[in-house]
């Protein structure tokens, strides 16, 4: 889900990350605009494959080599068993995939974009639209499924602190 734009908008290039490879190698490279240019792309990546296997791993960014879900973690380390991690991953696709066939029904087709960012849009969309009642409910639904997918991402994909909190 790190890569399908359900965890991460967008995945910025750091030091050793070569722009130009990247971009032969089929990613959009863009540049932020300012006094120092930083390269990003957009998620959806597109290395990613339907088979969820990423086409340029060998080669991708720092980023992408450096991240580790929570959930990996945790099953990597015995604190929750692996099938147990494979079925709240399943679990959370399905929340995901419910997110998008809802911003779909509400006209919000772009699956290059991430979830995200296709919320945010449809949001803005419904504060200057008149919508209709329909549309409204629609977006009641979809509030609610985004806002039970971020919990439950912040809670278990996105990497905890291993040090107990301060007094």
């Amino acid at each position: 889900m790190c890569c399908d734009g359900t965890l991460f908008d967008g995945v910025q290039l750091e030091r050793g990350d070569s722009a130009k490879r990247l971009r032969a190698l089929g990613l959009p490279i863009g540049l932020s605009q300012g006094q120092k240019p930083v390269g990003r792309f957009s998620q959806p990546c597109a290395a990613l494959c339907e088979d969820r296997t990423c086409h340029i791993y060998q080669d991708r960014p720092r980023q992408c080599r450096t991240f580790e879900c929570q959930v990996f973690k945790d099953a990597n380390t015995g604190r929750i068993e692996f099938p147990a991690a494979q079925r709240l991953v399943e679990k959370t696709r399905r929340q995901a995939d419910r997110a998008r066939r809802l911003l779909f029904r509400l006209g919000e087709t772009d699956e290059y974009c991430s979830l995200g960012e296709r919320f945010h849009r449809m949001q803005c969309r419904m504060e200057t639209d008149a919508p209709d009642a329909a549309a409204l409910a629609l977006f009641a639904d979809l509030s609610l499924a985004v806002h039970k997918l971020k919990l439950v991402t912040q809670a278990k994909f996105y990497p905890q602190s291993d040090e107990p909190d301060s007094p």
